[in-house]
């Protein structure tokens, strides 16, 4: 396993410095950059792949998960700038998305597409305000969603070590509400179709949010679709790569 982001915000699975495309993927919300790592074969020769790490899980579990969005964006955009060369795409799920957002905006020109997986545009409220849940109320939430793997729903006590990482990140979620900004960089947005977090319509919102051209992809499949059927993104990356020139 070769994670060589020299800052620390940054690790990257397996080196491609030849290819003329880097993606750089965020997790959702309590997730870490394991959950990208086989993306790598996913995506091909064609593209570098690059992973956020972010404080409150895996290598960096030590660290207190942070609570403003800003607070992650504005490190990881120096480090992307510091570390990956041009083009640059990037993704995100859910919580991901909407940082993914926040950093097209810092990146400017670096940022040659913006891919949305599962979350709502930042407009809109998050819903249901679930990180003013207790640990009990926030944990049967994420149950529900599909985001606790099956092997660990009867470890309580384990679950219980992410749920303040969770909590952080999804009052990251709540502080965009009523962000009205646009960037200048092509959206891709997908949406599952029984997805009852971030509808289609959440996810359809997305258009109000670029100058510069969205696509509405919607998958079968609830919330974490995407862990199911990961190939409908890394597609699409790859024909973003053939764009630059890469066969």
């Amino acid at each position: 396993m070769n994670e060589n982001g020299g800052s620390g915000w940054l690790v990257r699975p397996k080196p491609r410095p030849g290819a003329a495309l880097r993606v750089v993927c965020l997790p959702y919300a309590g997730g870490g950059a394991s959950a990208y790592w086989d993306w790598a074969d996913l995506l091909g020769e064609s593209v570098d792949l690059w992973v956020a790490a972010l404080p409150g899980r895996e290598r960096r579990f030590g660290e207190p998960a942070l609570t403003e969005a800003a607070a992650i964006t504005v490190p990881l955009a120096e480090a992307i700038r510091a570390e990956i060369a041009a083009p640059v795409v990037l993704f995100g799920h859910s919580m991901g998305g909407l940082l993914a957002f926040d950093l097209a905006r810092r990146l400017g020109e670096l940022a040659e597409h913006l891919v949305v997986s599962a979350a709502k545009a930042p407009h809109l409220a998050f819903g249901g305000a679930p990180h003013l849940l207790d640990d009990a109320g926030l944990l049967d939430w994420m149950t529900t969603l599909g985001g606790v793997p099956a092997d660990l729903v009867a470890h309580r006590d384990m679950l219980a070590l992410i749920l303040p990482t969770l909590r952080a990140d999804l009052t990251v979620c709540a502080g965009f509400h009523g962000t009205r900004d646009v960037v200048d960089v092509p959206v891709t947005a997908f949406s599952g179709t029984d997805d009852p977090l971030a509808t289609v319509a959440d996810v359809a919102a997305w258009r109000h949010h670029t100058v510069a051209g969205f696509d509405l992809v919607v998958r079968p499949g609830g919330h974490f679709y995407l862990k199911d059927d990961p190939a409908a993104v890394t597609s699409l990356v790859r024909s973003l790569a053939a764009r630059e020139g890469v066969q």
